[in-house]
C-alpha cells in the first residue's frame, strides 16, 4: 500500500469513528434532555423528542459539508499540535453554531423543534466526537504500525548542509517517513563520486524519472544548491506528479516568533523578538489554575488508587519530592508518585547505562524502578501529582519539562548549553510539552533543546491548548516512556 492510499484508508477510518460519535451525541442528547424533563417547561417524551429533534441524516450531512468547507480530514500539519483536534473543535463548534440558527430561525416559522434539544446537543456533540476521535486517532496508529508505507522524502541538493538535512530526515522520530536518498542539481561535478557510494536517485534533469522510480513523496530543496529557474522547473514537476516540494531555511537558535510574510513584493520570513507580556501570563495562569483544579477533582479517584498502590507494593513513603529547576533558575520542590525502591534509587548504581547525554539521565529498563512505577511511568500515571504544583505556581500545565537541580549548574543554568537554559528559565516548567508529544525519552538531548526553543518561539494559548489535545494520545500509546 502506498503512502497515499494509506493517507486516504486513514481518513475513511477517522470519518466512521466520527460518524459513530455524532450518532452516539445525537442519542446521548435525547437520553440528557429526558432526564432534565423535571427542569423543563415542557416535558416531552422520548418519541416526541425523536420526532422534534433535528434528524440525524440532518446533522450527518451538515457535518460532511463543514467537512469539506473547513478540510476536517486534511492531513495534520506536523508542526502545529493537536492539529487533528483542533479541527475536529473547529468543526464541530461552526457545525453546532449553524445547528442553533437554523433551528431558532425555523422556529420564527412555526416549526415544531426542540430548543432545548439544540442547546443541549452543542456541548454533548464536542465530547462525544472529541473521544470518537481519540479512539480513531489510536485506530489508525495500529493501522499504520500494522501495514505501514512511510512516506518516502528525497533531499536535493550537495555538501555539508544536504548531508545534515538528510540525517535530520534519517534520524526523525516521525512514524511513516523513511529517507529515500539524494537527488543532485544537473551536471554536478560530484555526481559519478556520489552514484557509486548508492546514496544518490539521480539529477533534477531527470526529476520526474526519479519520482516515478522511486516513488517519491515529498522532495526537500536544499537552500542556495539550485538557481530560483530551477527551483521553479522543479516545482512545475512536483505539482503536476503530486509530490510536496519544501526548501530549507535556516533559523537562529534564538526566542524568535517565525512568520511568513510579504513584503515588498517579495515573500520573506520574518523572525519577532518574543516577549511574554504580563496580559498574557495572567491568561496562562488563570488557565492552569482552573485547569489543574477540575482536573484534580475528576482524577481524585485514580490519584487515590495509585496512592494506595505505592504505599502497598513497596517500602517508603507515596510521593518522591525532589528540587527541580524552575522559572528564572530557581529551586522548587518537584512531586511526583515515587517509582522506584527507596534502597535502589541512587544513579550511581546504574550511571553506566544512562542512555543520553547532556542534561538528560535516562535508562531502559531501568533496575530500581517496581512494577507498579514502571506501569505508572509508560502512561504517565506517576506525574499526576504535579496538579498540585501547578496550583502553588511552581509549574505550568505546558512547557519545557523542569530537570533535576543536579542536572544543571548550581546557578539553575548550563555553562555548555547557556543559550537554551537561559531561554527555557524565562518560562514556568511544565507537566506536558513538546518533549511529551513529539517522542518522550526517545528524543535525543539536541532534539529536546530544539523542542524547548520551538516552544518559547511560538507559545500562545492556542499552542498549550493543542499540546493538551495531543497529550492523552502519547499517553495512551505509552510510546517512549521509560
Amino acid at each position: 500500500m502506498s503512502h497515499i492510499n494509506r493517507r486516504s484508508v486513514a481518513k475513511i477510518l477517522q470519518f466512521g469513528f466520527d460518524t459513530v460519535g455524532l450518532i452516539a451525541a445525537w442519542y446521548g442528547t435525547i437520553n440528557l434532555r429526558l432526564l432534565l424533563n423535571p427542569m423543563m417547561r415542557l416535558q416531552l417524551t422520548r418519541q416526541e423528542l425523536y420526532l422534534l429533534a433535528p434528524p440525524v441524516s440532518a446533522l450527518l450531512l451538515l457535518w460532511i459539508a463543514v467537512g469539506l468547507w473547513l478540510r476536517t480530514y486534511r492531513p495534520p500539519r506536523k508542526h502545529m499540535p493537536g492539529d487533528r483536534f483542533a479541527n475536529l473543535v473547529e468543526s464541530t463548534v461552526l457545525a453546532s453554531v449553524i445547528i442553533v440558527v437554523v433551528t431558532f430561525f425555523f422556529r420564527q416559522f412555526g416549526a415544531e423543534l426542540s430548543r432545548s434539544f439544540v442547546l443541549l446537543f452543542m456541548p454533548m456533540c464536542l465530547s462525544c466526537m472529541l473521544w470518537a476521535r481519540y479512539v480513531g486517532v489510536l485506530a489508525v496508529s495500529m493501522f499504520e504500525r500494522t501495514w505501514p508505507a512511510p512516506e518516502r522524502v528525497a533531499v536535493l541538493g550537495l555538501g555539508e548542509e544536504a548531508r545534515k538535512i538528510a540525517d535530520h530526515v534519517r534520524n526523525a522520530h516521525a512514524s511513516g517517513v523513511m529517507l529515500a536518498g539524494m537527488i543532485v542539481p544537473g551536471g554536478s561535478e560530484e555526481y559519478d563520486e556520489l552514484v557509486a557510494t548508492g546514496s544518490v536517485l539521480g539529477t533534477t534533469n531527470r526529476l520526474a524519472e526519479v519520482i516515478n522510480r522511486k516513488r517519491l513523496d515529498r522532495i526537500i530543496v536544499v537552500n542556495g544548491c539550485i538557481s530560483e529557474r530551477e527551483v521553479d522547473e522543479c516545482g512545475v514537476i512536483s505539482k503536476r506528479m503530486g509530490v510536496v516540494l519544501n526548501r530549507s531555511v535556516s533559523i537562529p537558535k534564538a526566542a524568535f516568533r517565525v512568520e511568513f510574510a510579504e513584503r515588498f513584493g517579495m515573500p520573506l520570513l520574518e523572525l519577532h523578538p518574543v516577549a511574554f507580556t504580563r496580559r498574557q501570563e495572567i491568561v496562562k495562569r488563570c488557565f492552569d489554575m482552573a485547569a489543574a483544579a477540575a482536573s484534580i477533582l475528576v482524577l481524585s479517584p485514580v490519584i487515590l488508587l495509585f496512592a494506595l498502590l505505592v504505599k502497598a507494593t513497596s517500602k517508603g513513603p507515596v510521593f518522591y519530592k525532589a528540587p527541580r529547576v524552575g522559572r528564572g533558575g530557581r529551586y522548587f520542590t518537584f512531586f511526583k508518585f515515587r517509582s522506584m525502591y527507596t534502597e535502589k534509587m541512587d544513579r550511581l548504581n546504574v550511571s553506566e547505562k544512562n542512555e543520553k547525554n547532556g542534561h538528560i539521565f535516562k535508562v531502559r529498563n531501568d533496575p530500581r524502578i517496581t512494577p507498579v512505577g514502571r506501569f505508572m511511568r509508560k502512561y504517565s500515571i506517576d506525574e499526576l501529582p504535579q496538579l498540585f504544583n501547578v496550583l502553588r505556581g511552581d509549574m505550568s500545565l505546558v512547557g519545557p519539562r523542569p530537570l533535576p537541580a543536579d542536572d544543571l549548574d548550581p546557578d539553575g543554568q548550563s555553562r555548555e548549553f547557556r543559550a537554551w537554559s537561559e531561554q527555557r528559565s524565562r518560562v514556568l516548567p511544565g507537566i506536558t510539552g513538546l518533549w511529551q508529544i513529539r517522542g518522550r525519552s526517545d528524543l535525543t538531548f539536541e532534539q529536546m533543546i530544539d523542542l524547548d526553543i520551538d516552544y518559547i518561539r511560538q507559545w500562545s494559548l492556542e499552542l498549550d491548548l493543542r499540546i493538551l489535545l495531543e497529550t492523552p494520545v502519547v499517553v495512551l500509546t505509552g510510546r517512549g516512556a521509560y
